[in-house]
């Protein structure tokens, strides 16, 4: 399975130019269902590359708020 979605968009285009040229119904309506599923699937993978970049940037946040939180200037006036 492909991790890019710019390569499934890339076989989502080639799927439809083969649906475009197909000769049959049967391919056209193949590839058209190629198609789109290369599209869904690029789409999914979008979605996974935010969320995982969110969780990272939430992650990186509050890793660095509990560093400041140590710091000995919160001691001294007294928040806790």
């Amino acid at each position: 399975m492909p991790g890019d979605p710019k390569d499934c968009r890339r076989h989502a285009a080639y799927c439809a130019e083969l649906a475009i040229k197909a000769r049959t119904r049967q391919s056209r309506a193949m590839f058209w269902e190629l198609s789109k599923e290369w599209e869904k699937l690029a789409f999914q993978l979008d979605d996974t590359f935010a969320k995982n970049a969110i969780r990272s940037n939430v992650r990186e946040s509050l890793y660095e708020f509990k560093r400041l939180c140590a710091l000995p200037i919160w001691n001294r006036i007294g928040v806790d």
